[in-house]
């Protein structure tokens, strides 16, 4: 990879890598994936063989877009495996804490987004909503405001809130829309050469990819989060 290169990894779901030859960051990694049988009848625990199997040894940064099981279950293990910074909601944080990962590698982002670098990338978090995917409803809505108990069932992981996360680094930028949904208004001066677009829940919201496209001006249009959950 050169020295003004970015590289991009698709993990499944909404798993993304994004590294430069610098710095590596995550997105929403979710590479547990309990089988259905076991996400009915089991609490959700991450999987450590699959995490040392798909995740990188160096880990700088991991970012999640919102709270729910498919984007936070394994990024607290992450973290205290790789030592990783773990930006995300009050909810993330939680989660976070509950898996015993310490306050000095936690980014706490407010509903509102924010701004912040790690080695080489500049990330920002931007407000938007969640995808309409179960009967017209955003599924498992609120937060979680105390330290959870864990191994948990896939119906605490509230939404936390949803945001986009955009990366940039030695002049590339990267926008991940991890739900199939966003607020206009938030996009309006951002562009992105490469759009990470979730597909799941997309005919819930009206002209998603036709306003999504328009907002960010993306070169590449990749899409993601539409796979099965359970492979």
């Amino acid at each position: 990879m050169g020295e003004g290169a970015l590289r991009v990894q698709w993990l499944g779901t909404a798993s993304h890598v994004v590294s430069s030859a610098q710095t590596t960051v995550l997105i929403d990694p979710f590479v547990s994936r309990p089988s259905f049988g076991e996400l009915l009848l089991d609490r959700l625990r991450p999987k450590q063989s699959e995490i040392d199997k798909y995740i990188p040894e160096k880990v700088d940064l991991i970012v999640c877009g919102h709270s729910h099981f498919d984007h936070v279950l394994d990024a607290p293990m992450i973290a205290k495996l790789r030592g990783a910074k773990l930006a995300g909601s009050i909810s993330t944080c939680m989660w976070a804490r509950a898996e015993g990962v310490p306050e000095s590698q936690l980014i706490a982002i407010s509903p509102n987004g924010g701004t912040f670098g790690v080695g080489d990338f500049e990330v920002t978090f931007v407000p938007s909503h969640h995808g309409r995917v179960a009967f017209g409803r955003v599924p498992f809505p609120g937060e979680v405001r105390e330290v959870p108990r864990v191994p948990a069932r896939f119906w605490h992981y509230r939404m936390g809130g949803a945001f986009g996360i955009l990366l940039r680094s030695r002049g590339i930028t990267v926008y991940h829309n991890g739900s199939a949904d966003l607020i206009d208004a938030e996009l309006e001066g951002r562009k992105a050469d490469v759009l990470l677009a979730c597909l799941a829940g997309r005919k819930g919201t009206e002209r998603y990819l036709p306003r999504l496209v328009r907002a960010l001006s993306p070169s590449l249009v990749v899409p993601t989060h539409h796979d099965a959950f359970f492979a």
